[in-house]
């Protein structure tokens, strides 16, 4: 199973509307889809959440306006998860409701070539950290009861899990006060199961890590790329878009292979990405962290 990973649009039902008051994020969205037309061989396009800023059913029609054509092209499956920015209900609203209602856009994908993905909805109405209620871990457990559909030839590609929360610990202080509750549990879940590959947002830039042996990617922002490493006591984000492609064998021995890149985004309406998309200081993340709801 070949996979293009895409994240964090932030798109807006105003077609004016400038994220941090520079980034359209529109033009940013179309820029790197434009990049990725030439990708070959992709069974699932996957958007990890943020699909919007604003919440509101407009953003998500135009988000499926330019991602359902893109998908098409490349004849490949499509799965949208929900971030912290998003509204679940407004997305039911605007596209279509989750296996399991409304409110909650957790759902089944089966991918034409065999394996599957699942998508769980991490949001919390009104706050930045993710969490997962006891329903949505009881129902993910009887989904990985049975494997995945095998694909031609006995291919077996398993499961790929999608959370726009990653379930790793941030690198950054403000991304910590953002971070999923429930880890632990989740990986109790997961132990065992044929999910090959878990997939995220959220975090703004590349990161990889395990839970219970599973390999987890974190891809990086479209609407900006965050710099988690040289930073020191600031938050920072540059007018950059990236995206992952991973490769999944399809025996469940083989490992998942996993490239990532960056560009300059194609939504910079100030042109020097040199110059931070913002720039946060201690003062600044601590009220950030007030802020989050836990």
């Amino acid at each position: 199973m070949r996979i293009l990973h895409l994240t964090d649009t932030h798109l807006y039902a105003d077609p004016d509307a400038r994220h941090y008051g520079r980034i359209d994020t529109r033009a940013a969205f179309a820029a790197v889809l434009d990049r990725l037309r030439t990708v070959e061989d992709v069974d699932l396009v996957v958007h990890a959440g943020d699909a919007s800023e604003d919440g509101s059913e407009e953003s998500y029609r135009v988000l499926h306006a330019m991602l359902d054509a893109f998908a098409e092209s490349l004849d490949a499956q499509l799965a949208v998860a929900m971030g912290n920015h998003d509204v679940p209900a407004a997305y039911a609203a605007a596209i279509a409701p989750g296996d399991r209602g409304d409110h909650v856009q957790d759902r089944v994908l089966d991918v034409p070539g065999g394996g599957r993905c699942v998508v769980l909805d991490s949001s919390v109405p009104g706050a930045g950290y993710g969490h997962l209620e006891p329903e949505q871990l009881d129902w993910l457990r009887r989904v990985l009861e049975q494997p995945a559909p095998e694909g031609p030839d006995g291919a077996r590609p398993g499961t790929v899990l999608v959370i726009h929360h990653p379930p790793l610990g941030a690198a950054t202080t403000m991304l910590r006060a953002l971070e999923l509750d429930g880890v632990d549990e989740l990986g109790e879940i997961l132990t065992g199961s044929d999910v090959r590959v878990v997939l995220s947002g959220h975090y703004h830039h590349e990161m990889n890590g395990s839970l219970a042996g599973i390999p987890v990617h974190v891809a990086p922002g479209i609407t900006n790329v965050v710099d988690p490493v040289s930073a020191g006591e600031h938050e920072c984000s540059y007018a950059l878009s990236g995206a992952s492609l991973l490769q999944l064998p399809d025996q469940p021995s083989s490992a998942v292979s996993i490239s990532s890149a960056t560009w300059r985004s194609g939504g910079d309406a100030d042109g020097d990405v040199a110059v931070p998309v913002y720039d946060f200081g201690p003062e600044q993340i601590a009220q950030i962290a007030r802020d989050a709801g836990r």
